[in-house]
């Protein structure tokens, strides 16, 4: 306890109090004002000549002044430095009768007129306002959100919170945060929560771990947690933000089911298009034996009719045995297409041109620069060999010509196929790629109907897209995207 003893004492303590960032104020133990600093005139707006000898009550909201003297008299029987009204809001009183939030700081002073208080008073409306922003904030946020001290004692939460775990807000402010924690995670959340105020940092909680919270009529849920270190006026606090999940797991838990089932059906599937192109062969081969036989046993009494009906099965089986082959390719894309080698796509596209041109009259024109690729080469032979084939069967012209170019684009290599064949009308663009389309009749034209759907599907696997462009008289265009991961 201090003790004024002389006048330069009393002068030098007068201007450290003058001189205080905060409002200073002394009493005397009937609540008498003898000293006030310039920043108590400024916080409350009085001028100092109209507080000095007046009860401290003038400061004091009316609800409060009946029972200061209670609190002052207790106070100077046992006087020691401490803050005023310890878990309770405090509020002063300007000149013009507005409230405002304060905290105020008791030190007694001895005096040679005996004990005085002198009271640090801090303003911290401004404090006042940022916490309730603050706590608007937390009310708003679409998740649960619970702050709680280092001791684990629940002090904000919001609505949502409220609507998750099934209690009242009142039921949980002041409570221990394990009450929204299952039974068997109690035991070891204080030495969590002790390491987390020992390196306070934005995390996510339990990483790797599956947590659960638990409601107010003791189910379980799973969820996610969010922590972040807050530091407040009292201390370090932990604002959780809590997101229940179970919505999530339920949708997880059907998706893993129904990825499970896709797969049993598409091995199915798979198995089906294999056994089948190898079951169905081996009969069409008998078949077209017999043709053979046939033709050959009666080879001087067949008609030409008969001829031609002999022919126009073979060609049909013939049909068959593609349409089985490419049902079989159809079935394998997207799986397992061999190693990534390097390819240089120049190489590669004459040599499909070279074993699929079986007219003389058509020409290939390559750009000047194809690029080597890092990728795949089965999936990227396919899809030259089915567009470079289609050019070549479906060309009407005496002489024709395909050129391929190729294009670097941010997603990848962009390859084009171009013919100036017929091209295709515009009311069949939209299903050329689909199965089993033919723009001919089947004996017209031999094919199968699959290829550009193989296509289509064996680049889209790779990650990249095709487009066709023709208006319908002049040649049609293929344009696909190989992407970058393969270059």
């Amino acid at each position: 306890m201090d003790t004024l003893r002389k006048n330069p004492e009393e002068d030098q303590f007068r201007q450290v109090v003058e001189m205080a960032p905060n409002a200073m104020i002394m009493i005397d133990k009937d609540g008498v004002i003898e000293l006030v600093n310039v920043q108590a005139e400024k916080i409350f707006g009085y001028a100092r000549a109209d507080l000095i000898g007046k009860s401290i009550d003038i400061l004091l909201p009316e609800r409060y002044r009946g029972s200061h003297p209670h609190h002052r008299k207790a106070f100077f029987a046992n006087s020691s430095p401490r803050s005023m009204g310890v878990g309770r809001e405090l509020f002063g009183r300007h000149k013009d009768g507005s409230e405002f939030p304060v905290e105020i700081g008791l030190n007694p002073i001895q005096t040679a007129d005996g004990i005085k208080v002198l009271s640090a008073i801090v303003d911290i409306s401004e404090r006042k306002l940022q916490e309730e922003q603050f706590r608007q904030v937390v009310e708003m946020a679409p998740n649960s959100m619970i702050m709680i001290d280092k001791e684990g004692i629940i002090e904000l939460i919001n609505v949502q919170t409220e609507k998750i775990f099934g209690y009242a807000r009142a039921e949980l402010i002041g409570q221990s945060i394990d009450i929204l924690l299952p039974d068997r995670f109690r035991g070891q959340h204080p030495d969590h929560r002790r390491t987390f105020f020992t390196t306070p940092k934005p995390r996510a909680m339990g990483a790797g771990r599956e947590l659960f919270g638990r409601r107010k009529d003791g189910s379980e849920f799973p969820l996610e947690i969010g922590l972040n270190p807050i530091m407040t006026a009292s201390g370090m606090k932990v604002l959780s933000a809590i997101v229940d999940i179970s919505d999530r797991k339920q949708a997880d838990l059907r998706q893993q089911k129904l990825i499970g089932e896709l797969t049993r059906i598409n091995e199915e599937l798979n198995n089906f298009a294999y056994v089948s192109s190898h079951d169905l062969k081996s009969p069409l081969r008998g078949i077209d034996q017999l043709a053979t036989w046939i033709a050959d046993d009666l080879r001087e009494t067949l008609n030409d009719d008969t001829k031609n009906h002999l022919q126009l099965m073979r060609s049909r089986i013939k049909r068959m045995n593609t349409l089985l082959d490419d049902l079989l390719a159809y079935s394998k894309v997207g799986r397992s297409n061999g190693d990534i080698v390097t390819v240089n796509t120049t190489d590669l596209i004459k040599d499909i041109f070279d074993l699929t041109a079986t007219k003389k009259n058509i020409q290939l024109e390559l750009a000047n620069e194809l690029p080597t690729l890092l990728t795949r080469k089965v999936p990227l032979e396919l899809v030259f060999r089915n567009l470079i084939g289609n050019a070549i069967k479906h060309h009407d012209k005496d002489h024709g010509n395909i050129k391929i170019d190729a294009l670097f684009l941010k997603e990848g290599v962009e390859f084009s196929v171009a013919d100036d064949g017929p091209g295709i009308p515009l009311e069949h663009q939209q299903r050329v790629f689909a199965m089993f389309q033919t723009l001919k009749p089947r004996d017209e034209v031999e094919g199968s109907g699959i290829g550009l759907s193989l296509v289509k599907k064996t680049i889209e696997a790779e990650g990249g897209q095709i487009t066709l462009e023709s208006d319908g008289e002049h040649g049609s265009t293929f344009r696909f995207i190989w992407p970058n991961q393969h270059k």
